[in-house]
């Protein structure tokens, strides 16, 4: 019988040594005043949100002013979606007082939310789409360096993927006008996911030379063998037998691995007592596959695709059925 069980989740981050490195100098160049923009690719669940969260809170301890913005899949035809995302978070951690009038005008034309005062009037504006866009635009350069004057920024900008043309538009003015501010642009994408407007925006600042990426690869079996050790703790044959199926499985996806390891959690087969978690499959597993968790199988080409139906890979983009 299964049992309720909470998310099983590596409490270290593993084998990505030189990626933390790599974004420490980041942050070390953003603070002497260079702007940087650096990307994190790499498949659904490799741990670009893990590495990101690394890097917010290396920022934070040098007081850095951290601002982010999420793109969504239903927002990718939603004009300024990840900007007013950033927008609304920032506003929790600004005091409106702090913004100039000019600035909270073109601000409050998008997000009518934002708490009015006797000192900022809110008018709406009859220009056309294009002056519009560059007034915002304008406004959101003179956020940042005002911000960046005061202290260095990480914006982080997650999931370009699912972005929108207009604010790809404007990531790429703003990569361009931060070059000697202590601003450093930090964004995600899934490499097998993208669109023809990312991927124009991807060229232009290969082109400027304004960036740095670092693609995230799957974790090898040592790697995987580590995570293992570090949350579980199993005695060695039971560290061996459940390293044999996880990592075949998954190969090498962090997310993945603890996503089947939740699951495996679930249905009994993985117990925590107090002596420690202890791995006891409860039948001969030949002939059988295990289920795909839910929460990974939209990473999959089709939602037919599970262990029980026979993919061989199901997670990776190798997978049988793409």
């Amino acid at each position: 019988m299964g049992s309720i069980s909470a998310p099983v989740i590596c409490p270290v981050t593993i084998g990505r040594t030189h990626e933390r490195d790599a974004h420490t100098r980041l942050v070390d160049k953003t603070m002497g005043g260079q702007g940087q923009v650096a990307l994190v690719t790499g498949e659904a669940g490799i741990g670009k949100s893990r590495l990101v969260a690394e890097v917010k809170t290396r920022a934070a301890a040098e007081d850095f002013l951290l601002l982010r913005g999420n793109c969504f899949q239903m927002d990718s035809s939603y004009p300024n979606a990840p900007l007013l995302d950033m927008l609304r978070t920032s506003a929790t951690m600004i005091p409106i007082a702090g913004i100039p009038d000019q600035i909270f005008k073109e601000f409050a034309r998008l997000l009518p939310e934002l708490e009015l005062s006797s000192i900022h009037e809110h008018s709406i504006s009859l220009s056309d789409p294009e002056q519009e866009k560059r007034r915002l635009f304008a406004a959101l350069t003179r956020f940042f360096k005002e911000r960046a004057n005061q202290q260095p920024v990480l914006l982080v900008i997650e999931d370009l993927h699912w972005c929108d043309d207009i604010s790809l538009e404007y990531l790429l003015s703003l990569a361009r006008s931060s070059v000697a501010l202590p601003l450093l642009l930090l964004m995600t994408y899934r490499n097998e996911e993208i669109q023809p407007g990312l991927q124009r925006f991807l060229a232009q600042l290969d082109r400027a030379r304004l960036s740095q990426e670092l693609q995230l690869i799957s974790l090898t079996h040592k790697d995987v063998d580590a995570m293992l050790r570090a949350m579980l703790g199993l005695p060695e044959g039971e560290q061996n037998n459940l390293l044999d199926l996880i990592y075949p499985l998954t190969e090498g996806n962090p997310f993945f691995v603890e996503e089947v390891l939740t699951s495996l959690v679930s249905r009994g087969e993985l117990v925590s007592y107090e002596s420690g978690w202890h791995y006891k499959p409860y039948r001969d597993r030949r002939g059988e596959r295990l289920p795909v968790p839910r929460s990974v199988q939209g990473s999959c080409a089709t939602t037919n695709c599970l262990f029980e139906q026979g993919c061989k890979a199901p997670f990776e983009p190798r997978c049988c059925c793409r």
